[in-house]
Formats: C-alpha cells, sequence, structure tokens
C-alpha cells in the first residue's frame, strides 16, 4: 500500500500527462469554382474550429499528443449543384441550372502529433510538430442561386485525412497551467469528391483544398 502511494504520489507530480482545449481559427484554401472548362482562381476563406487535445511528454525535448476537433470548412466556390442526386425531398429532375455559392464541410478530425522541443525552459518551450489526422464528414451544407436546393445535407463517412507541419509555443501560467499557440499547415489534404456536385461526365467533383490553422488555448497539467 505504501508502495502504490508513493507510486501514485510520484506519477501525479511527474506533470508528462496534459489536456489543452484550443480555438482554431483557419484559412482554408480552395479554387473559386472547379469546373475543367473554366479558369480558376485560387481563393481563402476564414473558418473557426475547436479542438481537446491530450499530450504526453515522453522526455523533456520529444512529446506525442492526440485528441478531436470539429469545423464548420467553408468553401465560397461556384460549381454546379447535382439536384437529381440529391436526397429526397429536395431532389428534382427539373434540370435547371443550379449553381453553388458555398459549400460547407462539417468535420471532426482525429489528430495525431509528434513534436519536439527545441527550445525549453521554466517557463517557455518552443517547439515543432508533425502530424497525421482522420477526418470524417458529418454533413456539407450547401447554399446556391435556388434556395429550394439549399441545406445540410448527411454525409457520415471518412472524408479522407490530413498531414501536417507545425511551429508552437507553451508559457508557464501557473504550476498546473500553461497558455498555448501553434501555427500548422496542411501540406497534404485529400478529400473525397462530393457525389452532390457535377463534372463534366455528370458524376462528384472532388473540391480540393488544404488550410493553416493557428491554435490558442489553456494546457492543464494532469
Amino acid at each position: 500500500m505504501t508502495l502504490l502511494i508513493f507510486s501514485v504520489t510520484s506519477y501525479g507530480q511527474s506533470h508528462k500527462w496534459q489536456l489543452s482545449i484550443q480555438l482554431q481559427p483557419e484559412l482554408t484554401f480552395h479554387k473559386d469554382s472547379y469546373p475543367w472548362w473554366k479558369e480558376s482562381n485560387d481563393k481563402s476563406t476564414l473558418n473557426i474550429g475547436v479542438a481537446s487535445i491530450v499530450q504526453y511528454d515522453i522526455n523533456k525535448s520529444l512529446f506525442v499528443s492526440s485528441g478531436v476537433g470539429f469545423i464548420s470548412r467553408t468553401l465560397h466556390t461556384a460549381n454546379f449543384l447535382n439536384q437529381a442526386a440529391l436526397p429526397p425531398p429536395k431532389q428534382s429532375f427539373t434540370n435547371e441550372l443550379v449553381t453553388t455559392k458555398s459549400v460547407s464541410y462539417r468535420v471532426i478530425s482525429f489528430p495525431v502529433i509528434i513534436g519536439y522541443n527545441f527550445i525549453s525552459t521554466t517557463k517557455f518551450k518552443s517547439f515543432i510538430t508533425t502530424g497525421f489526422s482522420g477526418n470524417y464528414l458529418l454533413n456539407t451544407a450547401y447554399k446556391s442561386n435556388f434556395s429550394r436546393y439549399d441545406g445540410a445535407y448527411k454525409k457520415s463517412y471518412w472524408q479522407g485525412y490530413s498531414l501536417t507541419v507545425g511551429l508552437g509555443t507553451d508559457f508557464k501560467l501557473t504550476k498546473k497551467l500553461q497558455a498555448t499557440s501553434s501555427l500548422s499547415y496542411a501540406y497534404k489534404h485529400l478529400v473525397k469528391e462530393d457525389e452532390y456536385i457535377l463534372n463534366q461526365n455528370g458524376n462528384g467533383l472532388t473540391l480540393g483544398h488544404n488550410y493553416l490553422s493557428l491554435s490558442v488555448g489553456i494546457k492543464l497539467s494532469l
């Protein structure tokens, strides 16, 4: 019993585990349109997500973290909406020309991150990260030039994955609290085709995009 109490006390004082809640403003980079028959221009949209992350410090320099996040990632892009592919009751076979104004992907992400502290003091840490995130698409909301087709349509499948690199800092506020901030870029962000957007063959179209994300929050040592 004495050994158990000693080990639990030592574990609790090691501060190897940390829980953080983060707000994540994001610049999402996409095209103003994706059809092959017209020139597409690059565009960016500001979106905001949230995340809860658990971090484990392997040693003074290395750490791993994982958690869950949510974002409604909006693309302001003009593409043809395939109203015949929509589920009832909004499905239509009248074949009017419907163009999207925006497409919003509501995504739950599951990141796994490896980090390295290249500066570490009692008050301040600077680190670099690399990570992988599996992205699960809950639903997609469309706005178009025909409001009868607007709305959020359930998807519920794995949309794809992201590979990221990042740079960040932690600043100690109290014995157990730290302020944390980091900037990460998705140098690879794969997504499935959107089955409700037309391409030249009448099938789904992939709305490729990537993002630059700022994370700001608080870390609590457990």
